[in-house]
């Protein structure tokens, strides 16, 4: 017998699970002469949604008497362009309580396009002998592709992580809803290309966004270390963020498809560069000595060697800073990529160490050259002979 039991009521909690998901909503009382009548309007909200052209509208009308109303149609705001066919009538009478019941059942048909907002629909009712009268409901329309959430973005400045680092970074919503609040569910955030940072999914609670306002929410993602191909050719001014952004509206609308492509920029740690530096330093000091060595074609001893290195590595050093620093236009570095890029200042140190006297050299002697050019010229126009 209790196995006979178990199924029914299994039957009975799917059933209770369906109609919960249904809303019902009073309609105000109609009276004709003595007679009253009270009614609901009921549909399942989530399913109200631009693209459904099946949402099951039921309309219930109780009386005590005989005669009944009509409903006649539904007349949706115009620009909605929503459409109800019926399906249904059903006439029922309790022979107990006098009560009079009529259910009736419409499809709605809510096209592509239709603005996510709260309508107000009528229904026309016809009594006999009377004029018709109308009564109203809210039919909560929503979408779940393209809604009105969106990521603020800055179109002038750019976001900057450094490499190894755990970075904050704060994402700013607008809601465009009219009439919905926007409730953030969850945030997936990876990057293009790939690797750049550590993708994740960070599930929102308590963030909701009223209509037509903004919000913020502030996320921790952790970059990559620098890897052996960013260390050579440096990083894009390309890399972008790409945003998921998963929410409802409030009354079961889900949207999904919110993805937001964000420009960044990722940066090596000055460490990073300073290493390179030296590296590009030392290894131009020891190859200076080496050719020097060759062009003497003679022995010097170690401790030459160490004061040799120790004098060109401290000019390599002044020439990238006075480069890095000044961002001197230097040619073939310039066409190289950018002054965060450890391949060029390990180029730019090897280049300073190598011929750093002569840049300093010449960098000095361009500077000084108009104030020289402009104090000779009177000279030489006092010593010109008159003709």
């Amino acid at each position: 017998m209790r196995l006979l039991k178990l199924p029914l009521l299994l039957v009975l909690l799917v059933a209770a699970n369906v109609t919960t998901r249904a809303r019902t909503f009073p309609i105000e009382k109609i009276t004709r002469g003595t007679q009253e009548f009270s009614g609901t309007v009921s549909y399942d909200v989530e399913k109200a949604y631009a693209g459904n052209p099946n949402l099951e509208v039921t309309v219930s009308l109780n009386t005590k008497g005989t005669t009944n109303l009509d409903l006649i149609k539904f007349e949706p705001p115009d620009q909605a362009k929503i459409r109800f066919t019926p399906i249904s009538k059903i006439e029922n009478m309790d022979a107990g309580t006098g009560i009079q019941t009529t259910e009736y059942k419409y499809l709605a048909d809510i096209p592509e396009g239709v603005e996510p907002r709260i309508y107000l629909v009528t229904i026309a009712f016809a009594y006999p002998g009377d004029k018709n009268i109308s009564r109203t409901f809210w039919l909560y329309s929503g979408v779940r592709n393209k809604g009105k959430l969106s990521v603020v973005t800055d179109d002038v400045s750019t976001t900057e992580f450094y490499t190894g680092t755990s970075n904050k970074y704060r994402i700013e919503l607008e809601n465009k809803f009219p009439d919905y609040q926007a409730n953030i569910r969850s945030i997936t955030i990876k990057s293009d290309p790939l690797g750049l940072i550590q993708s994740t999914t960070v599930p929102v609670e308590n963030l909701s966004i009223d209509p037509l306002q903004r919000d913020s929410i502030e996320v921790d993602l952790k970059t990559a270390p620098m890897s052996f191909s960013n260390l050579l050719s440096g990083f894009s001014d390309s890399n972008r963020l790409i945003l998921h952004i998963t929410y409802d509206d409030g009354y079961g609308h889900v949207v999904t498809d919110l993805i937001q492509p964000v420009k960044i920029k990722v940066k090596p740690r000055d460490r990073i560069l300073i290493l390179a530096m030296f590296v590009g330093v030392v290894i131009g000091a020891i190859l200076k000595i080496y050719l020097q060595r060759l062009q003497q074609q003679g022995v010097i001893s170690r401790r030459d060697v160490i004061i040799a290195v120790g004098i060109t590595s401290l000019i390599g050093l002044v020439v990238s800073f006075v480069a890095v620093v000044g961002r001197i236009k230097i040619i073939a570095f310039d066409q190289m990529g950018s002054y965060d890029n450890p391949a060029v200042i390990f180029v730019i140190g090897l280049a300073g160490a190598v011929g750093g006297a002569q840049l300093l050299s010449t960098f000095f002697k361009s500077s000084s050259q108009p104030s020289t050019a402009t104090t000779t010229t009177p000279a030489t126009s006092a010593a010109k002979p008159a003709s």
